[in-house]
């Protein structure tokens, strides 16, 4: 049992490896060249990837496998996604401050006409975990997200709010990020939301937590991904963070911002209100 618990627990932990450099830069709005923060930015095709902090800025390693021919993405809800060759941004440094700009999009997440109506009630996802199974977020994955697909049978259902158990908790601050994809057959596609569901954890706090996602309206017609996203930490190092999980299920993961999604086999202990 020992075994299989640390398996699942550093189901979406990287192997660090020797860095080779580093891009440093800032990701600003085109309207008002105002800093945007919790920005994601990664190499499309390798597990390197980083969020930008409070201030738009951004520190991108990029290790031994790392070379110029890669692309590199930026992207955040409600804004349009841009890539790079790591040549061309290495080659930017070199001139000065590296700036990312970006540019609004249409809010992606469909309006859902409303009609009265007597509310129903559901519980989606995995309501009921073991402390036994947990996934494993650490310091070093900024960008790094695991969730779970919440099977929508009605439409325009309301998600009201979210849940989940942490089991072990060593930091004095988090922040997490939730997230909504459409699915693409059986695969995460992209991310409908348009605006940030941000959510903190105080104290080293362990136990059940439940967010109230009521004020962003986020209604849906069919099944989707939901996921929590890896944003910012305290301390910055040497943390490590973990959800209860079930021995059966399955977690889609991304092990860093950009990277490919991985399905996994034991689901993530996420459970949702549904009103609808």
């Amino acid at each position: 049992m020992k075994s299989c618990l640390f398996l699942l627990v550093l189901v979406i932990q990287c192997s660090r490896t020797f860095c080779q450099s580093v891009l440093n830069g800032g990701v600003i709005d085109t309207d008002d060249n105002k800093p945007l923060k919790y920005v994601t930015i990664g190499i499309t095709s390798k597990p390197n990837g980083t969020v930008s902090d409070n201030e738009g800025k951004f520190k991108l390693i990029l290790n031994n496998t790392v070379n110029d021919r890669d692309t590199i993405m930026f992207s955040s809800i409600g804004y349009q996604s841009v890539v790079f060759l790591v040549g061309e941004l290495k080659n930017k440094l070199k001139g000065g401050l590296l700036l990312i700009p970006l540019k609004k999009s249409v809010n992606q997440l469909k309006q859902v006409l409303i009609t009265a109506k007597k509310a129903n009630v559901e519980i989606l996802g995995y309501e009921k975990n073991s402390t036994l199974f947990g996934v494993s977020f650490n310091s070093n994955q900024l960008g790094g997200q695991a969730g779970i697909i919440i099977p929508i049978r009605h439409p325009g259902t309301n998600i009201e709010s979210i849940s989940f158990l942490i089991i072990k908790n060593s930091f004095k601050h988090l922040t997490l990020r939730v997230n909504v994809y459409d699915l693409i057959g059986d695969k995460p596609g992209n991310n409908i939301l348009s605006d940030n569901i941000i959510i903190q954890i105080e104290d080293k706090q362990t136990g059940k937590m439940t967010f109230d996602l009521s004020k962003y309206n986020v209604y849906l017609n069919r099944n989707c991904l939901i996921t929590l996203e890896w944003i910012e930490a305290q301390p910055a190092t040497g943390g490590n963070c973990a959800v209860a999980a079930m021995v059966f299920g399955h977690t889609y993961v991304r092990q860093a911002s950009q990277y490919p999604w991985i399905k996994k086999g034991t689901g993530l202990g996420l459970s949702v209100k549904a009103v609808y």
